[in-house]
């Protein structure tokens, strides 16, 4: 597989899409602090992994299946803001349906039909043996369809994991499976740029006939170029591919007081940084940008205030049709 770095107008693209998650996921934090939902399942810290990734999808070609932390993903091939604080919303409204019954709270699950995004079960690891299903039946239909499936590092240690790559190893299948591996605790912090943390997957997880690539998460450049190889071997039908993407999150650190004004933002601890090397998805691109002359102050400033205003605009309309259809 040869190498498939992004151009300077993808490079681009690619901060604009992490930057709307980014945006998004901070309205999310602000819907949790005013109560409207009762947990937030943050993508903050896998925005390079997420876009990076997702944009090499064929959107309604490809198969795509989500895991709960996937903002970035279902974004990127196509789910609106709107879309996404609706679907919070119904789903927050599902959840106290539930516990008036008894059943115990449960996590996001995305779905997106139309662009064949598969919702994904509450039971972790499931989502990878339904996608090796689904390519298999792409192959017997000798279609060029390749399959995509995310999980967490949790995933790694479950049967469902186990077998799903055996039986994509097994046939030979389109799909590439991504695991976002959260190493926030266990990255070595003075050997940033040279050394990734420990595998999280366990000895002899993977079965001869798969691909694997271990990759930098925080670095969009890496998840892209890896995503196209990965895309393209399937496509040309060598295989599955299995890529762990190391990738650190933060958390917010301080809630401001909330009331039912919206204006009000999430305020974040910083990135934990290393001799200019930052763990942020975001801050890491910006640099990448700058390396390559093609940043521009003027240009992220405007960017920024637009995305801003349309996420704005998306929520308040979101909330709107949500509580008049109650």
């Amino acid at each position: 597989m040869t190498s498939i770095a992004p151009s300077s107008a993808v490079l681009r693209d690619l901060y604009t899409k992490m930057l709307l998650t980014r945006i998004v996921d901070d309205c999310a934090w602000r819907l949790y602090a005013q109560g409207y939902i009762d947990f937030v399942t943050s993508s903050r810290g896998h925005e390079a992994v997420q876009v990076g990734s997702a944009v090499c999808i064929e959107v309604g070609q490809d198969f795509t299946l989500p895991y709960y932390r996937d903002l970035g993903v279902v974004l990127t091939i196509g789910m609106t803001p709107y879309e996404v604080f609706r679907t919070c919303l119904h789903f927050q409204r599902q959840q106290q349906t539930n516990n008036k019954k008894g059943a115990e709270p449960s996590f996001q699950h995305w779905g997106y039909q139309k662009h064949n995004t598969i919702t994904g079960p509450a039971p972790v690891a499931t989502q990878l043996l339904h996608a090796a299903g689904i390519a298999f039946a792409s192959k017997l239909r000798k279609a060029a369809v390749v399959t995509i499936a995310y999980c967490g590092d949790d995933a790694t240690k479950e049967p469902d994991f186990a077998e799903g790559m055996r039986f994509a190893a097994q046939h030979a299948l389109p799909v590439v499976f991504i695991c976002e591996q959260d190493c926030t605790q266990i990255w070595d912090t003075d050997n940033f740029a040279t050394s990734l943390p420990p595998s999280c997957l366990p000895k002899d997880a993977l079965p001869a006939g798969i691909a694997y690539q271990r990759i930098d998460g925080t670095d969009i450049v890496a998840v892209y170029t890896a995503m196209r190889q990965a895309m393209q071997y399937a496509r040309e039908g060598h295989g599955p591919t299995f890529l762990e993407m190391a990738i650190t999150r933060s958390q917010p650190a301080v809630l401001l007081p909330y009331g039912k004004d919206l204006s009000n933002r999430v305020q974040y601890a910083p990135p934990q940084s290393n001799a200019g090397k930052l763990f942020d998805p975001l801050v890491r691109c910006q640099h990448i940008l700058q390396e390559q002359g093609i940043w521009d102050d003027e240009w992220a400033a405007q960017l920024s205030t637009r995305m801003m205003t349309e996420v704005e605009r998306a929520l308040q309309n979101a909330l709107r049709d949500t509580l008049q259809s109650k």
